[in-house]
């Protein structure tokens, strides 16, 4: 077969006759033709094939199965914006608890020193016993533990947070904030079990577990300004606590599907824009 088609492409100007014989051997059917004319059919046929599977593919679903049309940098670019429309949702989120615990606050005027006092007052039995339980409740409110009212009024959210302040943990700085990539905080690398502090005063408005971060605090201070700490092995606040500038959050460990090896991530937000911690902290 492939003799023959080689001779008809070298004698493809010359004229051929085509014998077709019966199983008569006197009867036979002859065509004259020129291979040119063949091959001429053969190019068209294939031009025509070639030109209504490009029209197919440009004007018809079928495209989809042959190549991608998704722009490789729009997909990137609609990945980018998802995750910073989910972290300002986190930090919307934040600030809506906190409203909702301050309007509960003001709804129930509830007092947990008044409390206190109230208690100690009906065991008071003498001058020197209601001296001690006055010095008891001085202590515990100089430890923090205030009421929901004294948070909000305190004078903690009348003056600026001092920065830069030292880092909250001892460690090995291993990843920078990068908001294109999504990562909204830096990273520093500790022992499983170190503890982490607070790098301001402010107040715990919401304190939680997730499968990605492990143990999430987040805490309020004056001037707009939030700063979360994730992957914590534990934590020793709750929601409500008022946090002092060093004051120990939890301890840090390798938890949460997110993380690489026991670490603290934090991350400082600012009226609801992500900051880059380092502008904040220095190393001591």
């Amino acid at each position: 077969m492939f003799e023959f088609l080689k001779r008809l492409f070298k004698n493809q100007d010359q004229d051929l006759t085509f014998v077709i014989f019966d199983d008569d051997p006197e009867s036979s059917t002859s065509y004259n033709f020129k291979p040119s004319r063949l091959w001429n059919l053969f190019y068209i046929s294939l031009l025509t094939v070639t030109i209504i599977v490009l029209l197919l593919v440009m004007f018809t679903p079928i495209s989809g199965l042959l190549y991608n049309q998704h722009d490789a940098q729009l997909r990137d670019r609609v990945i980018e914006v998802s995750q910073k429309v989910q972290a300002l949702k986190d930090s919307l989120e934040a600030r809506d608890t906190q409203l909702a615990e301050m309007q509960q606050v003001i709804a129930t005027g509830d007092d947990t020193a008044f409390a206190v006092n109230e208690g100690s007052s009906v065991a008071m039995q003498s001058a020197n016993q209601k001296r001690s339980e006055l010095d008891f409740t001085s202590e515990v409110s100089n430890r923090g533990m205030l009421s929901q009212n004294e948070i909000i009024f305190s004078n903690i959210f009348k003056q600026a947070p001092e920065f830069p302040t030292d880092y909250p943990v001892n460690g090995t700085f291993t990843r920078g904030f990068n908001s294109e990539n999504g990562h909204y905080g830096i990273d520093i690398a500790t022992k499983q079990g170190t503890s982490f502090k607070a790098i301001a005063d402010g107040a715990v408005i919401n304190q939680n577990w997730t499968i990605n971060y492990g143990y999430v605090l987040h805490v309020q201070h004056s001037n707009g300004i939030i700063t979360v700490y994730k992957h914590a092995a534990s934590v020793s606040k709750s929601i409500g606590d008022i946090v002092l500038k060093g004051d120990i959050l939890g301890t840090t460990g390798d938890v949460g599907v997110f993380s690489s090896g026991p670490h603290l991530h934090l991350e400082i937000w600012k009226n609801g824009v992500p900051q880059n911690p380092n502008t904040y902290l220095i190393k001591s």
